[in-house]
């Protein structure tokens, strides 16, 4: 009897071991709340959800294939990380940007920019993804499609912040890259003329590849500040605000406001 049973755990090992190899890992709760935070991030820094948007929780768990539970965690990330408020009676929904959220977002924009394009020049990056950009940008605007205008805008900082070589800057950029999408889309919307979006950005494309990295965190200070200010005072801000107009850009904020009026 028991060599029978004997026999009997030897024939069924082999069986087991076949289920064993072929059982698909366990996804941790952790797991899935990490895909569903960057599916969800991915989707708001898109456009796909549009600022004001409700996040519901029932319908993204659906539309994702997981609990409730993990998407509850990914929008609290995506609170801690700006993107997302809790409002009463409504839940989770997608920041929209007022004055002062602007003007504190340009501020950091200001900073921390012509760092990057500073330290991209400095180490000579290459500028073939950033002129591929410009001409998505230019298609983009040809089709009267701001939100893909910024989107393509978006990429186009991001790869500068991207070649700077220092993470910690680059970090601090993704961070805010649903936020500087949010600030693009506002202020492309109110371009009569969508392709100077585009053209607005060859500068930037000139001055780093001539090398002179002093001259492009100047030019990328101007850039970053140069048509916010109409949206500022279109939400009832002041420009005066942004930390770095205090002299020169401030001035060029308000003639390129007023141009667009």
């Amino acid at each position: 009897m028991a060599s029978q049973d004997k026999r009997t755990t030897a024939s069924a090992s082999p069986v087991r071991r076949a289920r064993s190899a072929n059982r698909l890992p366990r996804i941790s709760h952790r797991r899935l709340v990490d895909v569903a935070y960057e599916e969800l991030r991915k989707r708001i820094v898109s456009g796909d959800f549009p600022m004001g948007s409700r996040l519901n929780e029932v319908h993204l768990a659906s539309d994702l294939g997981v609990s409730r539970a993990p998407v509850r965690e990914a929008v609290r990330r995506l609170s801690e990380e700006g993107l997302v408020v809790e409002r009463p009676h409504q839940g989770a929904v997608v920041r929209e940007l007022d004055a002062p959220a602007l003007v504190d977002l340009y501020n950091v924009r200001a900073a921390i920019e012509p760092l990057a394009i500073r330290l991209a020049t400095r180490r000579g990056m290459d500028t073939s993804q950033l002129r591929a950009l410009v001409d998505r940008m230019a298609d983009a605007a040809q089709s009267g499609d701001y939100s893909l205008v910024a989107r393509h805008e978006l990429d186009f900082h991001s790869v500068i912040c991207s070649n700077s070589g220092n993470k910690i800057l680059i970090g601090i950029f993704r961070g805010l890259e649903g936020l500087v999408l949010m600030g693009l889309a506002l202020d492309d919307s109110g371009y009569p003329d969508l392709e100077e979006v585009a053209r607005e950005h060859q500068p930037l494309i000139d001055i780093i590849e001539s090398g002179d990295e002093n001259a492009a965190a100047e030019t990328m200070t101007a850039h970053v500040l140069s048509t916010v200010g109409y949206v500022i005072e279109r939400f009832g801000g002041n420009p005066d605000d942004l930390i770095p107009a205090k002299a020169d850009a401030t001035g060029s904020v308000r003639v390129r406001a007023e141009a667009r009026q």
